[in-house]
């Protein structure tokens, strides 16, 4: 009996070192993503995952075509359009230098590459963090330059990744997906620099920003084959555009998981295909003086709405032309998330049933793009928002999925699971607005 204390002892001692060494930032840094990934196996193994979001359990109808248009914006009952881009806050931030205007070229040389900056292997689900230093840096921000450097194994220095995850992932490693939105807001609020997200883009697109001194931020599919962690299927990625080669058909770009190549290559095919997979949203960070040059450089796209229907003509046409079952779930699925941001709810629904019917849009679809879930909550499909959920949040972490439920269960008079569903999404996200002004109109602290 004796003996057996002492082992138990021993074996609470090692545990409690184990646990205290792994909370080193350096060993921390370097751990996290295998300790996560090892925990995603043992997840599949206990709960397999399915491979794919489920498909439609009722008939849907035939494909639509829907109407390029401008809506009418007919009042929204709650939740409020949610998940979108704050206004910066009253705090002044102090503005970043900014290389020198330069009259606009649309004539475009056949090869682009913008100079260097800041590059930082990523930390585990923080490509975004650390994508958004190297635009940050492009234009001239200073980051925590007075910090002490953390390195991490890479003996890269990530200190600037990591104060943005603080920020804006106050979870920690918990919170496994940033939206383009929270990447603008802080730029807008941390950086003093304006930023538009805008969808639809194309080859084009990037040349034109690249060669007037613009990087382009992307969000994209990130396939196995392309990431090689075995068993780990499609993820998705942030990246930035920095150059281009037409003769080559090549996108350079900077690449936080791909980090030791400072130009990163991508395939013109390949980046259109993977960016398919997030309707070619792009994000354009830029300077208050700049707005003109912006502006003008979006043309018809500089405005939201006809942004938008440009985007719903893209992906319309793609599912015409598509033939991969596949290709064609993402296309519809960007159908369905243009006509959410138009707030064209029951036609984005239709849309999104169309896209689940080839059973083929990857299970962690969800973690990164929401809109279906608001499309089904604003067409009053709320079991359908929480099958869904339920079905992406095997892998818990995820906010978004959280808050969807959460108001779904409400809308259905579940009231005690639609608190656990917004207080879970605060221990996510702490203090995240969104979830606490739900808890709030329901008449409840967090």
């Amino acid at each position: 009996m004796r003996r057996f204390f002492i082992l138990l002892a021993a074996f609470v001692l090692a545990a409690l070192a184990a646990a205290a060494i792994y909370n080193i930032p350096a060993v921390n840094d370097r751990l996290s993503w295998r300790v996560e990934l090892l925990a995603s196996r043992v997840r599949k193994i206990i709960a397999p995952q399915p491979e794919t979001l489920p498909t439609p359990s009722y008939p849907i109808a035939a494909p639509p075509t829907f109407a390029i248009e401008t809506p009418a914006n007919p009042p929204i009952t709650q939740p409020p359009n949610s998940l979108t881009p704050q206004l910066p806050s009253a705090d002044s931030p102090t503005v970043t230098p900014e290389p020198m205007p330069l009259p606009l070229v649309y004539d475009l040389p056949s090869s682009v590459l913008l100079e260097a900056s800041r590059r930082e292997p990523q930390l585990q689900n923080n490509c975004g963090a650390a994508t958004l230093v190297g635009d940050l840096t492009y234009w001239g921000w200073q980051g925590s330059e007075p910090d002490a450097p953390a390195w991490n194994a890479s003996g890269k220095d990530i200190r600037w990744q990591k104060d943005i995850a603080a920020v804006i992932k106050p979870g920690g490693g918990v919170d496994k997906n940033l939206m383009p939105y929270e990447l603008v807001n802080y730029a807008v609020d941390y950086a003093g620099l304006n930023a538009v997200i805008r969808y639809g883009g194309d080859i084009d697109t990037l040349r034109l920003f690249v060669a007037n001194g613009y990087p382009v931020i992307i969000e994209r599919g990130f396939r196995e084959e392309e990431h090689q962690l075995a068993g780990e299927g499609w993820e998705g990625h942030y990246g930035y555009v920095k150059g281009y080669d037409d003769d080559q058909r090549i996108a350079y770009t900077q690449d936080s998981f791909k980090w030791q190549d400072i130009n990163y290559p991508r395939p013109y095919d390949d980046l259109l295909r993977d960016w398919r997979d997030f309707n070619y949203v792009y994000i354009i960070l830029y300077s208050s003086s700049r707005t003109a040059e912006v502006t003008a450089l979006l043309g018809p796209d500089a405005d939201p709405i006809a942004n938008y229907n440009h985007a719903l003509a893209k992906a319309q046409a793609e599912t015409q032309q598509l033939t991969d079952p596949t290709e064609l779930a993402f296309a519809w699925f960007n159908v369905g998330t243009s006509l959410t941001l138009l707030e064209r709810y029951a036609d984005a629904a239709a849309a999104f049933d169309q896209a689940r019917s080839y059973g083929a849009l990857p299970w962690r679809m969800l973690w990164y793009q929401t809109g279906m879930y608001k499309a089904y909550y604003h067409s009053g499909r709320y079991q359908d928002v929480i099958d869904l959920a339920g079905v992406t949040l095997q892998t818990p972490g995820l906010e978004e999925s959280y808050y969807w439920r959460g108001w779904a269960y409400y809308q259905m008079g579940n009231l005690g699971g639609a608190v656990a569903d917004m207080r879970a999404a605060l221990d996510t996200h702490p203090a995240w607005d969104q979830a606490l002004a739900a808890l709030a109109q329901w008449g409840l602290n967090p």
